[in-house]
């Protein structure tokens, strides 16, 4: 029997790079589809990379996932009137539905162990649940990117929640990269928020995301429904995550009944519409022949494609994929608990991207004005002719490639490294 010691076996490299990105979804489904799009091109555009999706939405599984990505749903919130965050589920108390989901983050991510974690919107994670993980993460080698939209809030209300939240000085010491999915022309969110000079030269404007490819329209359906309303518009309203959409749905659909003959339409409610408010919509248009009412789709961006005209609360993705369409856009923002709607909106309506009603002023007969006007308008700028830069997907991805690439020759020379060692 020999006496010499066995060497170890030698340390390997992992086969795929790691990416993860996570998404709060407590009142929408918004920050999810904004991730999903994101893993879609990763997927279809870079080679040999495993996604972990995480996300607070339940409806987020029932999309269809790209290759080589795994889905991670945690214990689903939404805000009360307050806008305060309060579980979905009415059993379950807010500090164990936090606590539920601090440790499957940790777990999950962990276990993971990405090469690089994206994290949509808030830097703190929800109330705070992605501290101390954040730099457990990064001692590993994980590098870290916080991901915003172009417009995040009233500045005032932005510069108190992240210093009071602890946002600001996790973006200015912790994470590696802040990326911005819109253009520093359009809101220069550094200054609007007050960042030091340091972390507004680190500020990453990769433009705004266009989504450049649909899944495949149900092409009977819509042509069974040109061919009923042959000379009329069809008008598609979409209210968001649906718990604040009501008044937008219901002025929408009275719309569309008083103009038989004009429009033909369909609302998509949205899936946290209460079930009493779908069911009383649901009977007081069912004798309506030229509405037509969703609950919630997962091929929303097809629906959008098939309008003449839209009609949207405004928030990022809805608004962006209209544009990216270019079809006439009616936008009637959210003012409440955040005023993002509002702000982007007022901003693409002095450019002439999009009409817009306040909220405060809406019912049916201005409705039907702005509609009629948005139609009947002869030209309306492109994305590109307001000065938008709609190539965010692709500074994404390159942003991506380089730091995965990276990482995976950092690895890989720590793990040779280590190896000598270990044959020492």
């Amino acid at each position: 029997m020999s006496l010499v010691p066995e060497s170890p076996p030698p340390m390997t490299e992992r086969p795929l790079k790691r990416l993860a990105l996570y998404s709060h979804d407590g009142f929408g489904l918004g920050h999810f589809r904004r991730c999903l799009l994101l893993a879609q091109n990763v997927q279809e555009h870079l080679q040999d990379i495993q996604i972990m999706l995480i996300t607070g939405s339940p409806k987020a599984a029932f999309f269809s996932l790209p290759k080589n990505t795994e889905l991670v749903l945690i214990e689903p919130v939404t805000k009360d009137g307050n806008g305060k965050y309060i579980s979905r589920n009415p059993q379950l108390d807010h500090i164990t539905a936090f606590k539920r989901r601090r440790d499957k983050l940790r777990t999950k991510l962990l276990e993971f162990n990405p090469d690089l974690f994206v994290v949509d919107h808030v830097p703190t994670g929800l109330n705070g649940e992605l501290i101390p993980l954040l730099a457990d993460l990064k001692q590993r080698g994980t590098e870290l990117a916080i991901g915003l939209r172009d417009i995040i809030d009233e500045s005032h209300r932005v510069q108190s929640d992240w210093g009071n939240e602890g946002s600001k000085i996790l973006v200015e010491s912790l994470y590696d990269h802040i990326w911005v999915y819109g253009n520093q022309s359009i809101f220069n969110i550094g200054k609007l928020y007050n960042l030091s000079q340091g972390t507004q030269n680190r500020i990453e404007y990769l433009g705004y995301l266009r989504r450049i490819k649909s899944s495949v329209f149900n092409e009977e359906h819509l042509m069974r429904l040109k061919h009923r309303f042959s000379i009329a518009k069809k008008i598609v309203c979409v209210t968001g995550g649906g718990e604040d959409g009501l008044p937008v749905g219901e002025t929408f659909l009275q719309t569309l009944k008083d103009n038989p003959n004009k429009y033909y339409g369909t609302l998509i409610t949205g899936p946290h519409l209460s079930r009493q408010n779908a069911r009383n919509l649901a009977e007081k248009y069912q004798g309506s022949r030229n509405t037509e009412i969703m609950r919630f789709t997962t091929h929303l961006e097809d629906h959008l494609k098939s309008a003449d005209l839209i009609v949207s609360m405004g928030g990022y993705n809805a608004t962006l994929e209209a544009i990216a369409l270019k079809k006439p856009t009616i936008i009637i923002p959210r003012i409440s608990p955040r005023k993002e709607q509002l702000i982007r909106a007022t901003k693409f309506a002095e450019l002439n991207l999009i009409a817009m009603i306040h909220p405060d002023k809406l019912n049916t007969e201005v409705l039907n004005d702005v509609i009629k006007q948005s139609l009947e308008r002869s030209f309306s700028p492109t994305a590109e002719d307001a000065g938008l830069h709609m190539d965010g997907i692709g500074n994404f991805l390159s942003r991506v490639d380089e730091i995965l690439l990276r990482q995976r020759i950092s690895r890989k020379e720590e793990n040779d490294f280590k190896n000598k060692l270990l044959r020492a």
